[in-house]
């Protein structure tokens, strides 16, 4: 069995790239620092972890690295590469704001439709948000992102179904998680620890669930969305953004 995982460098995706290795998973491991990536290489030297040095966000990188794993079957492919910004969309420069619409749209988009017409079987994991559930100020373009994740990765593990393929394609759907993101988007929100939401997502893969959502707050809270005003909806998340 192979695993692809994007973002692999910390966070969410070196905890589940060094749990999968230790169910005797082989590894395609992708990030931007190579360092990072060779520290978990060497942890287990007896697999075949193949790692690549990727601005994800560069479409033209993204093309040559699609083109660099076409001869390796893949089981498990997790898109877990992305990033947001806290900050009055006005404020935040052009350029920044479009990589991250690159890396967490493009990006995941290319891959998932690479998976699914490479693999014979298995399944895509992608990462999406609690915030893909509601409109959020301060975190406008980031929470527009992960709805366009949630979206395409459902209605994608519909249309696979229908067409009687035996493959999935599971949205996680995670609140604050103690990972570099939260230092990197700015945002101070405490979060879970990122073992315990791996653990949530390694069971949800096992079970095939379409939806993971670690946590039990994170499930009442995408049930109490449904019957918030939407106008309520944003002031409270402007206030919990705002918190910085």
């Amino acid at each position: 069995m192979r695993a692809l995982i994007t973002g692999a460098s910390s966070g969410i995706g070196r905890e589940l790239a060094i749990r999968l290795a230790k169910q005797n998973y082989d590894l395609i491991l992708v990030a931007r620092r190579e360092n990072k990536l060779k520290e978990i290489q060497s942890l287990f030297p007896d697999h075949d972890i193949q790692i690549f040095q990727v601005d994800l966000s560069n479409q033209e990188q993204v093309t040559q690295f699609i083109n660099n794993i076409k001869p390796y079957t893949i089981d498990l492919l997790i898109n877990n590469a992305g990033f947001g910004i806290v900050k009055y969309t006005s404020e935040i420069q052009d350029d920044l704001e479009l990589n991250m619409i690159d890396l967490n749209i493009k990006t995941l988009h290319r891959l998932t439709k690479f998976a699914i017409n490479h693999m014979t079987s298995g399944k895509i994991v992608n990462i999406s948000s609690m915030a893909a559930y509601l409109p959020t100020p301060l975190l406008a373009s980031y929470a527009a992102t992960k709805y366009y994740v949630r979206a395409y990765s459902e209605a994608i593990n519909y249309e696979l179904k229908k067409q009687h393929k035996p493959i999935s394609v599971l949205t996680v759907t995670p609140g604050p998680i103690e990972t570099e993101f939260g230092k990197v988007s700015g945002m101070t929100l405490k979060g879970m620890p990122v073992e315990k939401c791996v653990t949530i997502i390694l069971k949800g893969i096992k079970k095939n669930k379409a939806v993971i959502t670690p946590g039990f707050a994170m499930k009442c809270l995408k049930f109490l969305i449904r019957f918030t005003p939407r106008k309520l909806l944003l002031s409270i998340s402007y206030r919990i953004q705002n918190r910085k």
